[in-house]
């Protein structure tokens, strides 16, 4: 049993010695195989198309007419007429539009750069899980080898009637249960790592690396409170906030006259035995055209509709800020909090060793009390699995941390 568990852990320290893929990597690589980040990609390029298609003039009117009888003129009979005409809308109009096209693009970038931080703290917590698994697995392994030595020790003293069966069946007992738990840890670590793969959008059976030590650093900046305004979600509703402000402007525009402006040329033919000025000479005629909406409740209507809708996302706003405010204080006040509990796990893990020291020396001159021992090495024991889990707690909230306060906002 023992040299099985020294070779599990010798083969799980050289793997992630040889392998050691950054969390760096993995990162990069969710990112360029996410399908939904691509499709985000697209529908942000679909709307920056959009821009191009508002700021466009009304499509160039073109007509042709034959006359099917011909209408007859002092100059001569008419045969066809041409026509094209354009309309304008009221100044300022389309750009306007442009802008909240552009805006409305925007905010399509925002929500992917919310998928991409989001994508990055998925990543980032089950790297961080899985790092506690392995040396959650790593140190059960260790202490089920501290088992076996002790069960032969007990097995000795057994033989020179320095102990009783107790003893022995007792570190069995504390043994198997290791045992189940390390077992229980694997399949664990198996599910794991199909869950991470699948986060990255890879083989289900691509083997894990993860680093085989972090450690918490003693002072940790934070970045101030104010860059939680760089956040997909408020820029999104920024955006949003300014897109439906652009609306309100062309809905009062449209509310304005609109300008048509048109040429109409007529093909007039010679009228024949007699001699005219002008005869058969075609017809150029410039049109304008306005168009007046005498009825626009509805850009009035239009126009309240916007505005309490800007209302709306104004308070959003507000409110989205705030829980972002309370997650971010909630992340750094468990990360300051885990700092301290590693911190105090060192201490205890450095006086169950020193306690445990003591009486393998006493051993050497007296009876060995396994009952105490065994009891030192479940407490380091425990110590030492708390530690794990406040370094995963630590990392995965600096990762929450990050989320809420990284500036991913192009420039």
């Amino acid at each position: 049993m023992k040299q099985t568990f020294t070779y599990i852990v010798a083969c799980f320290l050289v793997v992630s010695i040889s392998h050691g893929q950054t969390l760096e990597n993995y990162l990069a690589e969710a990112e360029q195989n996410s399908s939904e980040i691509l499709a985000k990609q697209f529908q942000y390029e679909s709307a920056l198309e959009k821009v191009n298609e508002v700021g466009s003039l009304p499509n160039t009117q073109l007509g042709v007419g034959v006359f099917a009888q011909a209408v007859e003129t002092r100059v001569g009979p008419q045969r066809a007429r041409f026509s094209a005409s354009q309309k304008i809308p009221w100044f300022g109009t389309l750009n306007a539009k442009k802008k909240n096209a552009s805006y409305l693009a925007n905010a399509k970038e925002s929500e992917l750069n919310f998928l991409k931080r989001q994508l990055s703290l998925n990543v980032k917590i089950a790297y961080y899980e899985l790092y506690k698994l392995q040396q959650r697995q790593t140190i059960t392994a260790q202490h089920i080898e501290i088992l076996d030595t002790y069960e032969k020790l007990a097995l000795n003293e057994l033989e020179n009637n320095r102990t009783n069966m107790v003893d022995v069946l007792n570190i069995k007992m504390k043994k198997n249960t290791l045992v189940q738990q390390y077992q229980a840890i694997s399949e664990d670590i198996r599910s794991k790592k199909i869950q991470f793969n699948l986060v990255l959008n890879k083989s289900i059976h691509r083997e894990v690396i993860v680093l085989d030590s972090l450690h918490i650093p003693k002072n940790e900046l934070f970045a101030s409170d104010d860059t939680i305004i760089t956040h997909p979600k408020l820029q999104q509703l920024d955006d949003l906030e300014n897109a439906l402000q652009q609306s309100e402007i062309v809905a009062k525009k449209e509310g304005n006259p609109s300008i048509g402006f048109g040429l109409d040329y007529v093909l007039v033919a010679e009228r024949s035995g007699i001699s005219l000025p002008d005869n058969g000479k075609d017809i150029i005629m410039p049109m304008v055209s306005v168009s007046i909406p005498l009825f626009n409740k509805k850009h009035i209507a239009k126009q309240k509709q916007l505005q309490l809708e800007q209302q709306a996302v104004s308070q959003t706003k507000i409110t989205v800020k705030n829980q972002l405010l309370m997650a971010l204080e909630a992340a750094r006040n468990k990360m300051m909090n885990v700092r301290e509990s590693a911190a105090t796990q060192d201490e205890n893990i450095e006086q169950a060793t020193q306690a445990k020291e003591v009486i393998l020396a006493a051993y050497q001159t007296a009876k060995m009390d396994f009952e105490q021992l065994l009891a030192l090495d479940q407490l380091k024991l425990g110590f030492e699995l708390q530690k794990v889990n406040d370094i995963e707690t630590y990392f995965t909230n600096k990762a929450i941390s990050d989320f809420l306060t990284e500036n991913d906002r192009k420039k």
